[in-house]
């Protein structure tokens, strides 16, 4: 093997090394978020389009609403915690029935159902990134 290709080897192993390590991207942030949403056992007929997530679910005064949630934002900054370097916050707006389901003024309630939020959900929420399982933890 030539010097220049060792070098040009040591460079692509010492890149992806460092994508590795790195932080991670609002990609995987936003798409961690669908899943979560997929997940929660209250959540039936899912479907993802870019941003845009459908489904039905419980409505917000009792019965079956078709929801759909919409990434708004997806943020990742970096925390002084070893085992939680990074903080992703998502916001998103939700409409059960076409109709916009706002957090109260105060932002302590989300006004969504007790049955979606289970998960860690809601219009403005983070969750913290495991480099060891290397995915976000939600809850």
């Amino acid at each position: 093997m030539t010097k220049n290709r060792v070098l040009r080897v040591a460079a692509v192993i010492a890149a992806l090394t460092m994508a590795g390590c790195g932080k991670p991207g609002v990609d995987g942030l936003r798409e961690s978020f669908a899943q979560q949403l997929a997940s929660n056992r209250s959540v039936r007929d899912f479907q993802r389009n870019g941003d845009d997530l459908t489904f039905s679910g419980p409505g917000v005064e009792g019965g079956v609403a078709k929801w759909r949630v919409h990434i708004d934002s997806a943020v990742i900054e970096a925390i002084d915690d070893a085992r939680a370097p990074y903080k992703g916050t998502v916001k998103s707006s939700w409409y059960a029935n076409d109709q916009i389901v706002r957090p109260s003024s105060s932002g302590r309630d989300s006004n969504l159902p007790a049955d979606l939020t289970v998960g860690g959900l809601a219009q403005d929420c983070w969750a913290l990134w495991d480099p060891a399982a290397k995915k976000w933890g939600w809850e």
